[in-house]
Order: C-alpha cells, then sequence, then structure tokens
C-alpha cells in the first residue's frame, strides 16, 4: 500500500464526525461542513474539469428514491459519469486524476448486473436497456490525453468496478502505467471481505490488483488547489465525494444520490418525492441499495449539500451532480428528472511535462 505526503487533510470535517451521537454529529457536521467550504474556496480554482458521459443502465427504481418515487417502471435509467480533473498539488506540479473512469464493459460481471443480463438477454440487455456513450479510453483521446498522462483514479464508491483493465492483475495488463488508485481504507476494507449483502454490487476479483498501485485514504483529502475529497459515508461504508471549485461556484459529485433534486426533494416534480420527502420530514433522499449505513448517509448527503452551495444556475437547487445521474428514458415513465445542471466542465485539460517525461 502507499501514502502520499502531497495531500493533506481538509479542516473542520474530521473533528464533526468523531460525534457519536448521530443527532448531535449532523449539528457539528452541517456547521464543519460550512467552514471547510470556505477555506476550500478560498485557495482557489482547479486548472481544470471536463465531465464525460459513459453508459446509460438500468438501476431499480425502489432503490433511487428510497422508494418514495411512484412510478410503473421497475427501473430507473442513470447515466454512469466520469471527470477528468486537473489540479496543482502542494509541490506545484500538475496532476490528472480521473474520477469514476468505469469499466463497464467489466462491470457488469457483478452478479446484480449479470442476473439481469441472464434474465433479458445480451440484445435487450445491450441494445435497449442500456446505451454506451463512450469508453474511458476515447474520452481521453479526445481530450488530448493517453492513459500515460493519468496519474491517479478514484471512484466515488467501488460497486460494480472491475480494477484490472486499468492497474493490472490476474494476468492482465494495466491500461494506465503509472495511475495509483485513491480509495478510502474503510471502503478497501469492505471490498477485501464483503458481507453476503454487500457481494451482489461488486465485481468478484475486481480489486485484485497489485497493493503498490493502492493509496489508502483516511478521510477527507485536499488533492491541491480547488479539487478535494470528502468523506461521505453511507451508500457504502468508504464512500467519497468529489468536490471542485472552478472560479464561480463549486462541484460536489458522489452517488450519494441519484439526481440534484434527491438534494433538495421539495423541489421535486417527480411523483411521490415531495410528499415522501414532507411526511418523513427529511430534507434530502437516499440513493438506498444499501441500508447499512442510512443515517451516516443522510449526514454524508446534508455535508455534500452544505459544500456545493446553491446553482448559480437555478438557485432552487444545489450544485450537487450525480456520478450516475437520473435520466429521461421511454422506459422510465415518471422517472425523469426535474431538472439537469450544466455538468462540471472548467479550464482547459492538457497533458502535462511531467506526465510526458514519465511516459
Amino acid at each position: 500500500m502507499n501514502t502520499s505526503p502531497a495531500f493533506r487533510p481538509l479542516p473542520s470535517l474530521a473533528g464533526a464526525r468523531a460525534e457519536s451521537v448521530p443527532g448531535l454529529r449532523l449539528q457539528k457536521l452541517r456547521r464543519a461542513a460550512l467552514d471547510a467550504r470556505e477555506a476550500f474556496v478560498k485557495e482557489g480554482p482547479v486548472a481544470a474539469v471536463a465531465t464525460c458521459d459513459l453508459v446509460t443502465f438500468p438501476y431499480p427504481a425502489q432503490f433511487a428514491f428510497s422508494g418514495a418515487a411512484l412510478s410503473p417502471a421497475p427501473y430507473a435509467m442513470l447515466t454512469n459519469r466520469m471527470q477528468v480533473v486537473q489540479f496543482v498539488d502542494r509541490e506545484g506540479a500538475r496532476r490528472t486524476l480521473l474520477f469514476n473512469p468505469s469499466d463497464y464493459e467489466r462491470g457488469v460481471s457483478a452478479p446484480f448486473y449479470r442476473a439481469l443480463r441472464e434474465r433479458y438477454g445480451a440484445i435487450v440487455s445491450d441494445k435497449v436497456m442500456s446505451t454506451r456513450h463512450g469508453s474511458v479510453q476515447s474520452h481521453l483521446a479526445a481530450l488530448g490525453l493517453t492513459p500515460a498522462d493519468v496519474d491517479y483514479l478514484a471512484f466515488d464508491h467501488l460497486h460494480i468496478q472491475d480494477l484490472r483493465g486499468w492497474l493490472g492483475g490476474d494476468g492482465m495488463p494495466a491500461c494506465f502505467p503509472r495511475a495509483r488508485l485513491l480509495v478510502q481504507r474503510a471502503e478497501w476494507e469492505v471490498v477485501m471481505d464483503l458481507h453476503p449483502m454487500q457481494a451482489v454490487w461488486f465485481v468478484p476479483g475486481g480489486a485484485d490488483i497489485p497493493r503498490e498501485r493502492v493509496v489508502l485514504l483516511d478521510g477527507d483529502v485536499w488533492l491541491g488547489q480547488g479539487a478535494a475529497l470528502l468523506s461521505t459515508p453511507g451508500h457504502t461504508r468508504g464512500n467519497m465525494s468529489l468536490a471542485v471549485a472552478t472560479s464561480r461556484e463549486v462541484f460536489v459529485t458522489s452517488e450519494n444520490g441519484v439526481a440534484t433534486e434527491s438534494y433538495t426533494p421539495l423541489q421535486s416534480a417527480i411523483p411521490g418525492v415531495r410528499r415522501f420527502a414532507e411526511h418523513m420530514g427529511w430534507e434530502v433522499v437516499l440513493n438506498g441499495n444499501t441500508r447499512e449505513d442510512s443515517l451516516a448517509q443522510y449526514s454524508s448527503m446534508v455535508v455534500e449539500k452544505l459544500f456545493a452551495g446553491t446553482s448559480t444556475v437555478d438557485g432552487a437547487f444545489v450544485n450537487f451532480h450525480p456520478s450516475s445521474q437520473l435520466t429521461a428514458h421511454v422506459m422510465a415513465p415518471g422517472l425523469s428528472p426535474t431538472v439537469v445542471l450544466p455538468a462540471p466542465n472548467f479550464g482547459d485539460v492538457r497533458p502535462t511535462p511531467a506526465s510526458r517525461r514519465a511516459a
């Protein structure tokens, strides 16, 4: 395993998380999230971020809004997206991070999606129920990058991820020759010894990669100017969120929620969501396919909401961008998003001299 001295903790949040009483912890996290956001923004914007659509896929509607959405459709449609982030680290070097570079060709080996494919067949699964928008490699090429330009890979969580094609292992060559995986220690420990209720979402053997390519994180890390990874446990035990500051706003990305309106459910036009939130007294509605850490997930979503702040495009919504975003689809009546904010894009992604020399 690796540690990286170039990363530093983000102030304020760790102390609030140490509170053992969930209600008090949430109160402290509210204050800490605003303090951490202020410090984060003061250091200035990220060098560049580009958002790339990867694949649209079916997801159980009962999970998407914790059972709140009323629709005859069994599945909501989500679009998985990758962020290419370039930031200047503490040593003054421009680094490249891929956030959620899903290898969706291998991801279908997760038991849930393998069973879905067996039920509906390859043609319906590949041509009707999913849409491929571009691969990780094709998006990098369109941005003028090669796999050798990438310093780090990170995922908000490791559901349906197979890391072997990207980082090597199990006899597979590594697509990314220099990259290291940034992952929360809690997430890595879960993947190494799955509980039966968790296993359906993980690719068997998907984390069997060389250990020297893994950087374990313990909580929030400030990657560099304008870029941070927030520890936001809940959807999984080691869930984390990407936070990116531009010159105008802060973007936050994860899969704790499947839509921007998951964070402002009283603004949702999806049948059932607003009524559910009002009835339960919830200010956020969870992406609820894992229930073991629901209290933590709710609190993490509040942190994400406060850290992102309101959208500069539509002030009724917060600037949260799901890593797998609810997508309008003919197969999912009543499950179209109320709002789709412009995707996180800022600055110019470009090859860096350091990465070219190393390659």
